[in-house]
């Protein structure tokens, strides 16, 4: 162990990518915390291997965990989606024994539910960095693993951490590469999953997101808020070749079905020059 505890400033300064990886080892975890935030500062793709063995390391604070999982996403490296995914697979598991333990116990403080929802918010915080790192990496992969982060996601913080997530997938999904793993998210067993996909497609004026969106609007058996969603996705595209399918969809037997028809033909009609509505 070395007498002087490293200085991270100069060791930034200098791009001293080694002496930073080195400072991972260092016992004080606020050492540890400013050289993983240095790194992805520096995006040193060389530090990678260490910067995920914090992030996965069982005596890691929360504080370091989050650290790790940020500059993982500002390092970009493709390759650190799965241990990303599996950091966020722990956390939900630590958080549900966590609260399994509490409630348990014996001990009155346990029972009330500020303790059962602090447990919940630590790990929140945890979940929304990993879904911003995944996000910020962005392309095919990211858009898969944050898929399965949304559908899996439960707890007291549910709402807050599935934002993240969502939010994360709109950040993965502007990767020209992603529109595949969309269009495959777009038949996930998660209606939830199918919805954001669905949202993410618009932003692709391209046949094979149309041709998707068309799918889902089509399908009589898809959730209701999800063809709706495809619908919108349609009109905010506003290809004049999808009105005559969206034409049809005005007399489909689903009443709210047929309104949003409607409004996404006004939508993709009030986008056309005049004499093409002609």
């Amino acid at each position: 162990m070395p007498l002087f505890k490293p200085n991270i400033a100069n060791l930034k300064a200098r791009r001293d990518i080694t002496g930073l990886v080195q400072a991972l080892t260092i016992r004080d975890p606020d050492i540890r915390h400013a050289a993983a935030v240095a790194l992805g500062e520096l995006k040193a793709t060389k530090a990678v291997a260490a910067i995920v063995g914090m992030l996965l390391a069982s005596d890691s604070t929360r504080g370091e965990r989050i650290a790790a999982a940020t500059a993982l996403g500002k390092i970009g490296d493709e390759s650190t989606i799965d241990a990303l995914a599996q950091a966020s697979e722990t956390s939900r598991e630590r958080e549900h024994a966590s609260i399994d333990a509490a409630l348990e116990s014996r001990d009155p403080k346990y029972r009330h539910n500020l303790y059962v929802n602090r447990i919940s918010a630590d790990e929140f915080e945890l979940r929304a960095a990993i879904a911003q790192a995944i996000g910020h990496i962005g392309g095919g992969r990211a858009i898969q693993a944050l898929a399965e982060m949304l559908a899996a996601e439960k707890g007291a913080m549910e709402g807050s951490v599935k934002q993240s997530i969502r939010s994360a997938m709109s950040t993965a999904a502007a990767k020209s590469d992603s529109l595949p793993a969309i269009c495959q998210s777009i038949k996930h067993p998660s209606a939830e999953v199918r919805y954001w996909a669905a949202n993410c497609l618009a932003e692709f004026n391209v046949p094979t997101a149309i041709d998707a969106l068309l799918r889902v609007a089509y399908d009589e058996n898809e959730n209701f808020d999800v063809r709706q969603i495809a619908l919108m996705g349609l009109g905010r595209i506003g290809d004049a070749r999808v009105i005559p399918y969206i034409e049809d969809l005005q007399d489909d037997a689903n009443h709210g079905i047929a309104r949003d028809a409607k409004q996404c033909l006004m939508a993709i009609r009030g986008r056309l020059p005049r004499r093409t509505i002609e």
